[in-house]
């Protein structure tokens, strides 16, 4: 394939760097703005071209040397050639842009960022093939062999790799969550069998060489067409299926499906934002929408007078209801509830809404619910800004965005998280 010498002149919010190749786009790895570089054209597409870089020929001042050995290859950090100011820099842009392509206000506070961002990664997902762990390559289905990984929890990948040391049939990933503030460990082997995979002896030895194991589960998955990696059903193999841990002083019990953030010291930074822009008074009525095990809802209850959380999984709602009987918390019910129809059908007056969606954001319908309701606030959490700024765009005919921050939770990857406060606007109020 051709040879080319290019310049760098953006990045995509990939990361991948961008140049241009007769008059169309060419989207390079490795490759960074103001950088010139040796090219190998690889593959030509629908208007727009692929490369990779096979000399540097002048170098950016963002530039490190990535400490991983995998960078290139593994496709889980995509920003670790770039230094980590320039990466909240490159984070920041990109908010700003979409929001600046929806011509929508951007009343940006501050990004927050890790103190170191490696090994922060409490919640490990290993891929499994062959008995070996790895991670998937870059837009591929293809697992590259790892050893160590610089954004995941050091115990764990030692419990995984203590896990293979069994050879065990059957197994397509290890799930391991460890607690951040209590010495605890869940274990999750997941599987297409119903069988047990792991024996008594092995799990005693897994148990004496690592004590604060406290639980170990079999998630079986049936069916192969599912995106999802845990499966339908979950099987108890030692200790009482969950672990604990703490979030803002609030205790919470975490199994093998519940939702818990992967970074907890930055999931209470990211919390704690959410609720200082909540601007919480006593008296206020407030909605959890999205509740899932109750995290958000029960670090607001001490705030305000009365919380409703609404979920529409059953399992998460009974995780929340345990939750707030081991904290205390009588302020606080959990109703399981489709959100928007819990909204409709309700003649409460609510003060605020935390609105934490998975990355596909809310439907329109969930969305001309609220403005419908009249809520007087919104705190929007996002994990994924293109769908945050898409949802903006449609509440702003009643709302003002007042104050926007990010939170970097997944340092050295392009991943953002994003916390926005929505105000109605005087005139609907």
């Amino acid at each position: 394939m051709s040879r080319i010498v290019l310049k760098c002149t953006s990045i995509s919010n990939e990361g991948i760097g961008i140049s241009t190749y007769n008059n169309l786009p060419i989207y390079i790895p490795n490759f960074l703005v103001g950088e010139e570089a040796e090219i190998q054209i690889v593959h030509k597409g629908y208007q727009k071209y692929f490369g990779k870089v096979l000399k540097l020929l002048t170098k950016s001042e963002d530039r490190v040397k990535p400490e991983c050995n995998y960078f290139g290859v593994c496709g889980g950090c995509q920003l670790q050639h770039m230094s980590y100011d320039s990466q909240l820099k490159f984070k920041v842009n990109y908010v700003k842009e979409l929001f600046e392509s929806y011509n929508l206000e951007f009343p940006f506070e501050d990004i927050y960022k890790e103190e170191r961002p490696f090994f922060y990664r409490y919640k490990v997902m290993a891929p499994i093939q062959e008995n070996t762990r790895g991670f998937y390559e870059l837009n591929s289905r293809k697992i590259t062999t790892i050893k160590t990984c610089l954004i995941e929890n050091m115990l764990a990948q030692k419990i995984i790799a203590k896990v293979l040391e069994f050879n065990l049939e059957g197994l397509s990933y290890i799930y391991v969550r460890v607690g951040k503030h209590i010495d605890n460990i869940l274990l999750t082997l997941v599987t297409n069998k119903e069988e047990s995979i792991i024996n008594d002896n092995q799990i005693n030895i897994l148990v004496n060489e690592y004590p604060n194991i406290k639980t170990i589960t079999q998630s079986i998955k049936k069916s192969s067409s599912s995106g999802k990696v845990l499966g339908e059903e979950v099987k108890i193999l030692y200790g009482d299926g969950y672990i604990k841990d703490s979030l803002l002083g609030v205790m919470f019990n975490i199994s093998t499906n519940s939702f818990y953030q992967v970074n907890p010291s930055q999931t209470e930074v990211l919390y704690s934002k959410a609720i200082e822009y909540a601007s919480l008074k006593e008296g206020d009525l407030v909605l959890d929408a999205y509740c899932g095990v109750g995290t958000i809802g029960l670090c607001v209850a001490k705030k305000t007078s009365k919380v409703l959380g609404v979920e529409i999984v059953k399992d998460a709602i009974e995780d929340a209801k345990q939750n707030a009987l081991i904290n205390g918390v009588n302020n606080i019910e959990f109703i399981c509830a489709d959100a928007k129809e819990f909204i409709r059908n309700s003649d409460l007056n609510f003060d605020v809404i935390f609105v934490d969606p998975p990355r596909k954001g809310c439907d329109k319908e969930f969305l001309e619910t609220i403005m419908n309701a009249n809520i007087k606030r919104i705190v929007y959490v996002s994990c994924d800004p293109k769908s945050l700024v898409r949802d903006l765009d449609v509440l702003r005919s009643k709302y003002d965005i007042k104050k926007v921050s990010l939170v970097d939770m997944f340092g050295n990857t392009t991943h953002i998280e994003t916390v926005a406060t929505l105000v109605l606007k005087d005139k609907v109020k």
